[in-house]
């Protein structure tokens, strides 16, 4: 297999890059409106709120494997 499929795309490497999602429209609404009342750019609010969860949920998949759980929807 080609190295070149499993680099991510050079805007993924870079600090502050960004890639698209797609999230419910009312949690894209909501995002919306407090990012106005704040005066926020909303991507970069949604990115502050969501990173230090997803960094500690990832920490507690990586505690789990490598104490040997088995990762959510595996057969033994």
């Amino acid at each position: 297999m080609s190295n070149a499929l499993l680099e991510l795309p050079v805007m993924a490497k870079q600090k502050g890059g960004t890639l698209s999602v797609r999230l419910r429209a009312e949690t894209v609404e909501a995002a919306r409106i407090v990012s106005a009342y704040r005066g926020e750019n909303m991507t970069d609010m949604l990115s502050d709120i969501l990173q230090p969860i997803l960094a500690r949920m990832e920490g507690d998949e990586v505690a789990k494997r490598a104490k040997g759980s088995k990762p959510k929807g595996t057969k033994q």
